[in-house]
């Protein structure tokens, strides 16, 4: 009778995380076709025509991933993201606000920096650049929260940075600057080319094999305490 017990409760926990296993195997496959329509989008971006700021106007997340030129100038209120990598190295992706022709303020990533430090951008006059329009507010469970008092920032929340810089900027989106014409080449700005890792399919395969790993276990076991 005690046999058969165990035997239940190891087939009960093998067939939970069996099912535990394939379920995260299903995900991933799910994750897997999220990500490649995400490259396939930023690549086609990358290669299209920038589509100009001025002729774009209610929910600009309709037009997120796209390549997008701004004509404008720079504000002097900078916030950094932090950490970001370049190379190994450790730094901050610089985030500043900017004020479009038609009065419109939008925020960009300017690229990543070594450290915080000043920029003045007061000199600079009507420049024009090129990015590619994201969504913001993105985040996940593990990201800190920003700490906006120390100018301490893990990602782009447009209603903290409003209150930050005193300006109300284009709510939902930012660009991540991929050109900066006639500026110069720091901030080292995002290459125009796509570098996003896709091992959703990998992964799927790992938690499948994993599912079926521990049902031949469980019926291996089985067949020996009978």
């Amino acid at each position: 009778m005690l046999l058969k017990r165990n035997l239940l409760g190891i087939t009960l926990f093998s067939l939970i995380i069996s099912i535990i296993c394939f379920c995260l195997s299903a995900w991933q496959v799910k994750r897997l076709f999220w990500k490649s329509d995400l490259i396939n989008s930023l690549e086609l971006a990358y290669k299209s025509s920038p589509a100009n700021i001025n002729n774009l106007y209610g929910d600009l997340r309709e037009f997120k991933y796209k390549k997008i030129l701004v004509e404008g100038t720079f504000i002097n209120k900078n916030m950094y993201l932090e950490p970001r990598t370049y190379n190994g190295q450790v730094g901050f992706n610089l985030i500043s606000p900017f004020l479009l022709k038609d009065g419109r303020i939008i925020l960009i990533n300017r690229g990543w920096v070594r450290e915080k430090k000043f920029f003045n951008d007061d000199n600079e006059k009507n420049v024009f650049l090129q990015g590619i329009l994201k969504e913001s507010d993105k985040k996940n469970f593990f990201t800190p929260k920003n700490v906006p008092k120390d100018n301490s920032w893990f990602y782009i929340n447009i209603l903290q940075m409003s209150k930050y810089v005193g300006f109300n900027l284009i709510n939902h989106v930012f660009l991540e600057l991929i050109n900066e014409n006639d500026l110069n080449n720091y901030p080292i700005a995002k290459e125009p080319k796509v570098a996003l890792p896709n091992n959703h399919l990998q992964y799927s395969i790992t938690w499948g094999m994993l599912a079926v790993i521990f049902l031949i276990m469980n019926y291996i076991y089985l067949r020996k305490n009978k």
